[in-house]
């Protein structure tokens, strides 16, 4: 092999490892612009679907298969009053036809109601499910505060009462009631009906202050944000859109004396931002250039582009109030327009509808595979609904994004080290070109080649940010495909040979083959200085890079790297390898679960 085509072999390592960061790992992210205006009128769109698919009794279309244009027998109360309280959400921001549909709907709830000592719950076809009472709960909040009236104030507290008898001591809420036995079904829980009760006692608070529902509340919120995942045996921990719901009321209750929300509060918060805002870059994804091909075309049905947005929104109100989260403002602020965006560019409308079968079961509505349900709507509608106070906050300011950086990068010190290691100059060492040289030579080409190279590194550095944007890849998405770079290179040096310093180019040529061996040929390098230069200042990179260059001409002038020195380099060059796979496996978590 000749010292040309050692070259030619390392640039095309880069190229691909390039290639494989940029098409596979963190590939480019669609967002469409929406405007306030846009977001209202694909709400009332929702909303008017549920009126034209409102049955006589008060229920609506549950499901709906497009392909053969029919209506399957089933129905779910629990998702019934998810449309009711949908529907007062839009009944709230004065959409028009939204309180009558709601109404009927709850008609329909009421005449379920199933009461004893004190209490009151939603009951269907046998099951008496916590669930469905929260929500209708949360619904019937939402109305009292948009008409004023205060006629269902007797049905809202028994209500309340069967949730807080189905709320254990330690905040843990029980998913059923048994009406044969006449108790609570023991040891049964639900990953929704805990959040929803947790929201729903909140909105109880705030309409009748002062009389134990934010104390119940409040012990849910506790359970939620401490033990619930562990208890209930959920792993990896649950995105939970209901919590956010639910703390973005208790955030705001007064009675708080030491802060909007503890320490472990705090935690569970911007955990839940993370699991939302990764999900939104996967789904943006998804929609970019190629992005079926690498993250598959299962996109969400309706129920979740809305599930995302209501979570992030919630989130988002959280973060406002709470001054230990507001640099996930901006963040949550970009991530809810885009999901929000990205929503209403797959709503079913006019156009789509002029052919259909039954083009009043199509308009305004999102389908998969051909089929819609109707909390795809109610779920849409609610996220739509809680974004357009974002966008109007955009547009008031003149900007469509985030004035925030977009997420909270690690550590510069973080990016530094990883860079140092990736440079590996106990491997880069033994690159170096002694044959035939004085040491003095050798040592000038290290320090030379190492300056040419890490100068190339800053320059990469440096065009970070205009690359990103240009690509449309986010800060997040590429610190993650750094990381992993990182990672498999970091794993390769732990069992590969260090690098020949032969064959070489003759004279000050030379330098070529240090620069392509310790730089070029080092793609987790070049990756990572996109990395950093996003993340972080460029003066980090250069420091890092200048260390790294030191630290290789320094062990360049102790001498031939044959005998027991060059044992020595290569196990200091397994040690470095082994920090690399930690940094990488540090900035490919951080990447995945930052917002």
């Amino acid at each position: 092999m000749t010292a040309t085509t050692r070259v030619w072999r390392a640039g095309l390592t880069l190229a691909l490892a390039i290639a494989v960061a940029f098409a596979v790992v963190a590939p480019p992210e669609h967002c469409p612009s929406v405007t306030a205006a846009e977001l209202r009128q694909s709400a009332q769109a929702s909303v008017d679907w549920f009126i034209r698919n409102q049955e006589a009794d008060g229920t609506w279309v549950y499901i709906y298969d497009a392909d053969d244009d029919s209506i399957p027998p089933d129905y779910n109360a629990v998702r019934h009053a998810g449309v009711t309280m949908g529907l007062y959400q839009a009944a709230a921001a004065q959409l028009p036809g939204a309180l009558q549909s709601a109404d009927r709907g709850l008609e329909w709830a009421l005449d379920t109601l199933f009461e004893r000592d004190g209490w009151a719950a939603v009951t269907y076809q046998g099951e008496v499910s916590t669930g469905a009472s929260a929500l209708l709960v949360a619904g019937l909040v939402y109305r009292r505060e948009a008409t004023g009236e205060t006629r269902y104030d007797r049905v809202l507290r028994r209500l309340g009462r069967f949730l807080l008898a189905q709320t254990e001591p330690t905040g843990a809420v029980l998913a059923y009631y048994d009406e044969g036995v006449r108790a609570p079904v023991a040891g049964e829980y639900s990953k929704y009906y805990t959040g929803e009760a947790y929201w729903a006692l909140a909105l109880l608070h705030r309409a009748f202050p002062g009389q134990g529902w934010g104390d119940a509340a409040d012990r849910i919120g506790a359970y939620l944000a401490t033990s619930r995942d562990e208890v209930e045996d959920y792993w990896p921990p649950i995105p939970d859109h209901w919590a956010a719901y639910g703390q973005a009321e208790t955030v705001e209750f007064p009675e708080r004396g030491g802060g909007p929300l503890t320490e472990r509060e705090v935690e569970y918060a911007r955990r839940q931002a993370e699991l939302f805002g990764s999900a939104t870059r996967w789904v943006s994804q998804q929609f970019g250039p190629w992005g079926e091909l690498v993250r598959g075309s299962d996109t969400p049905r309706g129920g979740g582009y809305g599930v995302i947005s209501e979570a992030l929104t919630g989130w988002w109100l959280v973060a406002q109030q709470e001054p230990r989260l507001t640099d996930l403002e901006g963040p949550l602020a970009e991530r809810a327009t885009c999901i929000a965006g990205l929503a209403v560019s797959e709503q079913s409308d006019a156009r789509d509808a002029a052919d259909a079968a039954s083009p009043e079961r199509l308009e305004g509505a999102w389908f998969v595979d051909g089929e819609t349900r109707m909390d795809d709507q109610q779920h849409a509608l609610a996220g739509l609904l809680r974004t357009i106070p974002i966008v109007e906050a955009q547009e008031t300011s003149g900007s469509s994004e985030s004035s925030d950086p977009g997420d909270d990068p690690p550590s510069g010190w973080l990016w530094a080290v990883a860079l140092v290691l990736a440079l590996n100059p106990a491997r880069a060492a033994f690159a170096i070109p002694r044959a035939g040289r004085s040491s003095q030579t050798a040592i000038g080409l290290a320090a030379v080649g190492g300056a040419i190279g890490g100068l190339a590194v800053c320059v990469v550095a440096a065009l970070a940010d205009p690359l990103l944007e240009a690509l449309d890849v986010s800060e997040p998405s590429f610190r993650a495909a750094a990381g992993i770079i990182a990672a498999i290179a970091g794993v390769a040096d732990l069992f590969r040979r260090p690098p020949p310093a032969e064959p070489s180019l003759a004279g000050w040529r030379a330098v070529l083959v240090p620069v392509a061996i310790p730089v070029v040929a080092r793609p987790a390098l070049v990756v990572l200085a996109l990395g950093a230069g996003a993340d972080s200042d460029l003066l980090v990179s250069a420091g890092a890079i200048a260390v790294g260059v030191v630290t290789l001409t320094a062990l360049t002038a102790t001498g031939p790297t044959e005998g027991p020195w060059g044992r020595v380099l290569r196990w200091a060059g397994r040690l470095l390898a082994t920090g690399l796979v930690a940094c990488g496996v540090i900035l490919t978590v951080d990447g995945v679960l930052d917002v």
